[in-house]
């Protein structure tokens, strides 16, 4: 015990006060703190030129490592997210690939590859991304001729269409209309699929959606269909003299793009 005299403090026991001149300084280094932990390092650095600029939304097919990226390309840039000198946490794998996709956007890329994805740990409190961003190299196979021009042909070939020529309604992740004509301009091919119209940005008018083959059994179709993200998937189909098939892909372990078409014509 000690006795404590009115008016004194405890011996040993004293407040520090800070000059003005330090507090002021100390006060802005909390506040830096702060306003910076919570956010993490962008930083870009560009192997080619950028192309121009992709409008917000559109859609970015994302691979990782271990994914084949289904078309042929080349890096225009590479993206890494970390912790800064003042971070203190980082935000989520998720929130750090919605940075990801916005530099893709701006920099006009046609996809992104993740390279490395690494959590929060004992060393380091925020997470860390390393992506590049993919330009396709290659000239998707285009259909020249409008849904004007397929009708004529429909029409000019009437008495001697197969049933799965058309024009066919599509459903499925993305509604999309489509034609099919006799086609054996390529190897192995007797009719081929084209984008009349749909809402994928990435998938232009004319753009080739489906390789078609004339299968075994009478009425069956050998299909090389490709996915939004021109993923290739083969599966065959008994049209017969139906109007309308559907086709279930498997496009992961839990998901499937499922599109059932319809002929209108």
């Amino acid at each position: 015990m000690f006795n404590q005299v009115k008016g004194r403090r405890p011996a040993g026991c004293f407040r520090q006060r800070l000059p003005k001149s330090r507090l002021v300084p100390a006060l802005i280094f909390v506040s830096l703190l702060l306003l910076t932990g919570c956010s993490t390092v962008t930083t870009y650095t560009p192997h080619s030129a950028a192309g121009p600029a992709k409008p917000v939304g559109y859609p970015i097919p994302i691979y990782t490592e271990k994914m084949s990226v289904p078309r042929p390309c080349e890096v225009i840039g590479t993206v890494s997210i970390g912790g800064g000198y003042f971070t203190m946490r980082g935000g989520t794998p998720e929130s750090e690939t919605v940075k990801v996709i916005k530099k893709a956007w701006e920099k006009g890329a046609d996809a992104v590859r993740i390279r490395s994805i690494e959590e929060p740990d004992f060393s380091h409190a925020s997470s860390r991304m390393v992506a590049d961003l993919l330009r396709y190299t290659d000239d998707w196979e285009t259909i020249v001729g409008s849904e004007q021009w397929l009708i004529n042909y429909l029409d000019a070939h009437r008495q001697n269409l197969d049933p799965i020529e058309g024009i066919w309604d599509g459903t499925g992740t993305v509604p999309h209309r489509i034609g099919i004509i006799r086609d054996t301009s390529r190897p192995g091919r007797d009719f081929v699929g084209f984008i009349l119209d749909t809402a994928n940005p990435a998938w232009r008018e004319g753009y080739k959606k489906i390789d078609i083959q004339r299968g075994v059994q009478p009425g069956g179709y050998v299909l090389e269909y490709y996915l939004e993200d021109f993923t290739r998937k083969e599966i065959t189909v008994i049209l017969g003299q139906s109007r309308t098939f559907t086709l279930n892909m498997p496009t992961s372990d839990e998901d499937a793009d499922i599109v059932t078409y319809t002929k209108n014509r």
